[in-house]
């Protein structure tokens, strides 16, 4: 069975999500002296719910479609072990933040890579827009894995950007 022909209902846990991802980016955005140790959490917090979506929404696919990719539930798998790890070990995730952030932009964006023929068969449009943030995603994380320094400066603007288009991109999703 594929996507057109069955009828989507309101996907109220992809619109919590994204509004999740919006308010994580406004508040990075208009705060972007605030603590590490509160962006460590925040983000913590926000990669266990990504987490948490992405292993339920690859069971969705695999009913809807009959398959699923393993990237995206490995891709879930991984994004709450980021999580705990993040809220477990704060010392450890102040320290460590900008290559988190760096290998978590690369790997999401590269299984959102991997995983967007499943979206073209879908809608276009969203196949289109999801390559496109993926491939925002994987230059950002790059940028973030060698210039540490810099990405540590500017991380909260980088952050907020992207948790702001990926929040937009999941309200999208949830119509």
């Amino acid at each position: 069975m594929n996507w057109n022909s069955t009828r989507r209902m309101f996907d109220w846990y992809s619109f919590a999500l994204g509004i999740l991802f919006v308010i994580a980016g406004l508040m990075t955005f208009f705060n972007p002296a605030s603590s590490l140790l509160a962006i460590v959490v925040m983000f913590g917090i926000v990669a266990l719910v990504a987490g948490i979506y992405q292993v339920w929404f690859h069971d969705d696919v695999r009913r809807l479609l009959g398959r699923a990719p393993i990237w995206l539930l490995v891709s879930g798998i991984i994004d709450i072990v980021i999580g705990a790890f993040l809220i477990l070990h704060l010392g450890i995730g102040m320290r460590i933040l900008p290559y988190f952030f760096a290998v978590w932009f690369i790997f999401d964006s590269l299984a959102g890579l991997i995983t967007a023929s499943l979206l073209r068969t879908f809608d276009k449009n969203y196949f289109w827009i999801s390559v496109i943030l993926d491939i925002v995603g994987i230059i950002l994380g790059f940028l973030l894995l060698f210039k540490p320094v810099v990405s540590a400066l500017t991380l909260a603007t980088l952050v907020s950007l992207y948790l702001l288009v990926y929040g937009a991109y999941h309200i999208m999703r949830a119509f």
